[in-house]
């Protein structure tokens, strides 16, 4: 994994540290070639929630799917859909009361 895919993984803007805080970005890419991801990730996980918060990757938003409603369904139709589901629900069993005194 690179230094980019890393950073991107974190969700972390690794353009906007690079213009706002390079002393940061040239210290983190330094100790990233030096370690394994592993240890990078141990050692600067603090870090990673302070430059999240400050250098945030914005999300592409993702589409919402449409819910598709039946047409022309009548009400019995819908209710054997549901009852399967009402049969499968879970049932609490007790312990049957034994007189042992």
């Amino acid at each position: 994994m690179t230094f980019e895919e890393f950073f991107l993984k974190k969700k972390i803007d690794l353009d906007a540290l690079r213009t706002a805080r390079p002393e940061v970005y040239t210290e983190l890419k330094y100790h990233y070639e030096q370690m394994s991801e592993k240890s990078f990730d141990h050692t600067k996980k603090f870090w990673f929630n302070k430059l999240r918060l400050e250098f945030s990757l914005k999300e592409e938003s993702k589409p919402v799917p449409e819910i598709v409603e039946k047409e022309n369904a009548s009400p019995a139709e819908t209710s054997t859909e549901a009852s399967p589901a009402k049969s499968g629900s879970y049932k609490p069993l007790f312990r049957k009361k034994t007189d042992t005194q």
